[in-house]
């Protein structure tokens, strides 16, 4: 009998967005393994996405469609509503691409503008409010799920701390699919000379605004550098306002790439000697992974996410850019030792693959259903009794 799963991504459903590029890509991974896999997003449910009218739409729209799945995944803060609301046969998954409780944890710093410090004196109370609103989604979310998915440890550690019951959160990452590592060039010693540093994620407060200006300043008093910043967009939308946010002496001394077709990454990435990734909260960071792909030994804070794929030699402690420009600096001097963690990196990255991720993923959601609707039968039978 052929499984069905329904994946109900937080964002349209496009390959070039972070969250829904892990729906599409896990949807794929278990057709690959038999299951029936089907992808929906806001435009599905003609509805601005992050919005309660969005989460009713998908509730009314799961509400009519859900008895023809075995299982519904969705997203972690997305569908603030009782069990009772759903078909008790299908198991219902709350998936976290990336937990509400841990970005509300990780004091993400303001933008460093004027305008952000007057927003957060002026709107400050109304602010607190709309994150505790959302908090209280995320729970009523996780609390209504038969299982929960999470992509690190860190996650569920935060997750048992908000009395979440151990048994029904699992830890599964996110992977690469063969032909895509494929499509990264095993690693050479053919870095660019002066070394570049690689960034691949937007460019905002959570992941290194502040910090990676710092960093490449300190690097560049020591040694001719470059930083090349790939897939930007997002807070800021173009070159010019990434530049803006570094000193004019250092702007000669960045690349800065808003946009890129997937398949143009692994070229992007391969004269790149080192990655950074300075974020102080995510789920299971594509950027790092594909920097791993492309053979580039990434340093980073060690926030959620990231220890996941890095060892500890190449973490510090969040918010502490003078140790990761150390750790670089380190690194850079010693050529041999580039190579070395070159080829660490790309064997790093070999170990995510989706097919294998999808297959454990796909047997905890069988037990699951056949307990589920084992349950289901027996209390059917009780209220006949």
């Amino acid at each position: 009998m052929t499984r069905r799963i329904l994946f109900c991504s937080p964002s349209p459903v496009t390959a070039t967005l972070g969250a829904a590029k892990v729906y599409i890509e896990v949807a794929d991974a278990f057709r690959r393994h038999g299951w029936h896999a089907d992808v929906i997003g806001p435009e599905h449910l003609k509805q601005s996405p992050g919005t309660l009218e969005c989460a009713r739409a998908l509730r009314d729209y799961l509400q009519r469609h859900a008895v023809s799945f075995d299982v519904v995944e969705y997203e972690q803060a997305h569908l603030p509503f009782s069990r009772q609301d759903f078909p008790a046969g299908t198991l219902m998954v709350a998936r976290s691409v990336l937990l509400t409780h841990a970005v509300i944890e990780a004091r993400i710093p303001l933008k460093p503008t004027w305008r952000a410090l007057i927003g957060r004196l002026v709107k400050g109370s109304s602010r607190r409010r709309e994150t505790k609103a959302i908090l209280e989604r995320a729970q009523l979310t996780l609390n209504a799920a038969d299982l929960i998915n999470v992509s690190n440890d860190d996650d569920q550690r935060t997750l048992l701390r908000y009395g979440h019951d151990e048994n029904k959160i699992m830890v599964q990452p996110f992977g690469l699919f063969p032909e895509r590592l494929d499509e990264f060039p095993l690693p050479t010693d053919n870095w660019a000379k002066p070394p570049i540093i690689a960034f691949v994620g937007t460019f905002d407060p959570r992941k290194g605004m502040r910090e990676l200006p710092r960093l490449l300043a300190m690097l560049a008093k020591m040694r001719p550098i470059r930083l090349r910043l790939l897939g930007t967009a997002g807070m800021l939308r173009t070159v010019d306002e990434v530049a803006a946010c570094f000193p004019k002496g250092l702007r000669d001394a960045i690349e800065v790439v808003p946009h890129f077709e997937p398949a143009a990454l692994p070229k992007l990435l391969a004269d790149c000697a080192v990655g950074v990734f300075l974020s102080r909260c995510e789920g299971f960071p594509f950027g790092i992974l594909e920097m791993l792909a492309a053979g580039l030994p990434v340093f980073a804070f060690r926030a959620p996410g990231p220890p996941a794929m890095l060892p500890d030699e190449q973490l510090a402690a969040v918010g502490d850019w003078r140790s990761v420009a150390g750790m670089i600096m380190r690194v850079l001097d010693d050529e041999s030792a580039v190579r070395t963690m070159r080829l660490r990196a790309r064997e790093r990255a070999e170990q995510f693959r989706w097919v294998s991720i999808a297959a454990d993923t796909a047997c905890v959601y069988e037990d699951r259903l056949q307990k589920l609707r084992q349950s289901t039968t027996e209390h059917r039978i009780e209220k006949v009794d």
